[in-house]
């Protein structure tokens, strides 16, 4: 079994309270190493022998090991626009970022989710939900979801309808909202779990909840059909002022 040793680094771990209260807390062990075989982590000690001459050994002199983190929220495919909204307010980022996958060719999105995934990676983020608001063709979904894969990020890529613009000038939102090869992608794509090693995982984004009660039911009930657990959304409170 494959082993990977890291060595004499400062250990970011949590536990559990034993008072009951359910509470986790943050222990830090200095100058501690780790071992990981396959999956697993086995033993964390101050000192730990390689168990074979093929272990991967990397040394963690004066830098830290600590469990990935998990990004709750993400639009990964959108790491080529993130520049483009610092002085932006919600209105503003609707229309140059939220819709803007209708100038992306299938290229273009799996440039941006590939380099968002690893920049994830590169920042310690292991695991992210991605409301993936990319589906203007299959063609955008499929190069979305295989950048992913590519980049060897855990992910929850959560399929998102989205309002799709006909033309800029003048402006114009296809007014099909639910296109049939919409949900039948994402069914196929939920039969198609497990993916790469289990490691992506098929969720449901969906923000149109202002369609009737009649239509949102029987598509949820469908959807959770499927097996899909996670289900993303956005929310502003209505007190809130739009700018």
């Amino acid at each position: 079994m494959a082993s990977l040793l890291l060595r004499n680094g400062t250990l970011i771990t949590h536990t559990k309270s034993t008072d009951g209260d359910g509470d986790y807390g943050i222990k830090i062990l200095r100058d501690h190493s780790m071992l990981v075989e396959g999956d697993q982590i086995v033993k964390i000690a101050p000192s730990i022998d390689p168990p074979s001459a093929e272990t991967n050994i990397i040394e963690c002199k004066d830098k830290i090991i600590t469990p990935g983190f998990v990004d709750t929220h993400h639009h990964v495919w959108q790491t080529q626009l993130k520049g483009r909204h610092a002085d932006q307010m919600l209105l503003d980022y609707m229309y140059t970022g939220n819709i803007q996958s209708s100038n992306y060719t299938a290229e273009d999105i799996f440039w941006g989710q590939l380099g968002g995934c690893m920049e994830a990676l590169d920042a310690g983020t292991t695991t992210v939900v991605d409301h993936a608001h990319c589906t203007q063709t299959p063609a955008h979904a499929n190069a979305a979801l295989h950048a992913t894969l590519s980049s060897g990020i855990r992910s929850f890529f959560c399929y998102t309808p989205i309002f799709r613009v006909s033309k800029f000038n003048p402006f114009e939102i296809n007014p099909e909202l639910l296109p049939e090869w919409c949900m039948k992608q994402l069914e196929e794509l939920c039969k198609s779990q497990p993916i790469g090693d289990n490691r992506v995982k098929i969720g449901f984004g969906f923000d149109f909840l202002f369609l009737p009660k009649d239509v949102l039911v029987p598509m949820f009930e469908k959807v959770k059909s499927w097996g899909i657990k996670l289900f993303t959304t956005h929310y502003m409170n209505p007190n809130s002022p739009v700018f």
